[in-house]
């Protein structure tokens, strides 16, 4: 198969087939990056069912998993559209087929644009932009004219956070980018957007009062341009906020109803919902794990030996940096399995303290055992950061069996 994490074989194996071998976790060599196939099930079903419920719709974030079959299993589940931070992202969802993508960043490549202005050829492909100032506007819609592009590109203006990314400052700031998107030539004004994510990362009663106030200044751009007649006309506003920490905020402050009865469709753009993870999205997923049946499911394991034991309270474990994510948190050992098959709880009797690019420094607490040659099986925190380290992740079902294969497209 060519890709780490599966056994060696003599020939290809179509993705397809990956579930015809007969291989169980104990038949890849390790590390191995898996993905337990009832969580992902769990969390899917969970996601649309919470969106079903407010009279929200969902255009996850590819760049996620950037894996064509689970934005699949998201779009047949009742996902809205797919979103993208960049137009590489875009390209690979166009090749595969996703019909409806949110590019949520301001676009001002020029290579990128005439790109953009090629798909716009194609009725049946719908791509939603951002912009943020005259200059972004200017440079859209300049760029569009130039590789003539045969309809006006949607864009949605944003309202940033002082000292954040992209995004107005203020609310007169993204009034008056807006009338300038109404009279470029190649650009439609299809709604606003913000992200409310960065904020801070917490869900201390002072964290979620600084993102209501920022979701409340989103609201309050809405209904100003609603009052001033820009959304004239429209069948629908797009408004678009909501990562995978605070989505349940932007409900909240966001959903209707609108005055004048304004169809005004609140968009969530969650990406990690799908794997979900045990650290960073577990402290602050309004809808985390220990929450029970109605919270999402860490959908993603990592699976490595022990390699050495040179010290009484170390261990060297077989994974690294370029195996697993370690930006927020390092991984955490959950399980271990011995060579006579005998299974042990091990969380918060292990802990990594260090990675190398190939190698993880274990400290082990007093009264653990763990021997050279057993497997450890890890949770881990912040999937965006995990997924891109692997090109194909076995699916396992709950008996460990290989069930499926997923390819990524970083």
């Amino acid at each position: 198969m060519g890709s780490k994490g599966f056994p060696a074989v003599d020939e290809p194996v179509p993705l397809a087939d990956v579930a015809g071998r007969g291989w169980t976790l104990r038949d890849l060599p390790t590390p191995v990056m898996v993905l337990r196939g009832s969580a992902l099930e769990h969390n899917l079903a969970l996601m649309a069912e919470y969106c079903h419920a407010w009279g929200v719709d969902i255009a996850p974030h590819g760049k996620t998993t950037m894996a064509p079959q689970l934005w699949r299993r998201q779009l047949d589940a009742g996902a809205w559209g797919i979103t993208a931070a960049t137009v590489d992202q875009v390209r690979v969802m166009r090749s595969t087929g996703v019909a409806r993508v949110l590019l949520a960043n301001e676009l001002v490549d020029p290579v990128s644009i005439a790109w953009v202005a090629a798909q716009l050829a194609d009725p049946g492909f719908e791509l939603i932009g951002y912009v943020d100032s005259d200059r972004s506007v200017e440079i859209l819609d300049e760029g569009l004219r130039g590789a003539g592009a045969e309809r006006p590109l949607p864009v949605l203006v944003e309202l940033g956070t002082e000292g954040g990314r992209t995004g107005c400052r203020s609310i007169p700031e993204a009034v008056h980018v807006a009338s300038r998107v109404a009279s470029a030539e190649r650009l439609r004004l299809a709604g606003v957007s913000g992200y409310e994510g960065m904020i801070c990362r917490e869900r201390s009663p002072a964290c979620v009062a600084s993102v209501v106030a920022y979701l409340d200044r989103l609201r309050e751009l809405t209904v100003t341009m609603l009052d001033a007649g820009t959304f004239a006309g429209h069948e629908r506003v797009i408004l678009s906020a909501g990562g995978s920490s605070f989505f349940d905020l932007v409900v909240d402050r966001l959903r209707g109803p609108w005055q004048g009865g304004a169809n005004v469709r609140v968009v969530l753009r969650s990406g990690c919902y799908l794997t979900h993870d045990a650290g960073f999205y577990e402290r602050l997923s309004p809808l985390p794990s220990r929450d029970g049946p109605r919270g999402f499911v860490p959908a993603i394991e990592l699976w490595a030996h022990v390699l050495s034991r040179p010290e009484p309270e170390l261990a060297i474990l077989g994974f690294g940096k370029r195996d697993v994510s370690f930006d927020i948190d390092l991984p955490m050992p959950r399980v271990v399995r011995t060579a006579s098959g005998a299974v042990a709880d091990i969380a918060g009797g292990l802990e990594i303290e260090a990675l190398n690019d190939q190698h993880a420094y274990g400290r082990l607490r007093p009264g653990v055992s763990l021997d050279v040659g057993d497997l450890v099986g890890l949770d881990i925190s912040h999937p965006c950061t995990a997924l891109d380290k692997w090109r194909t992740i076995p699916v396992l079902d709950d008996r460990d069996h290989v069930v499926d294969a997923i390819a990524t497209c970083f």
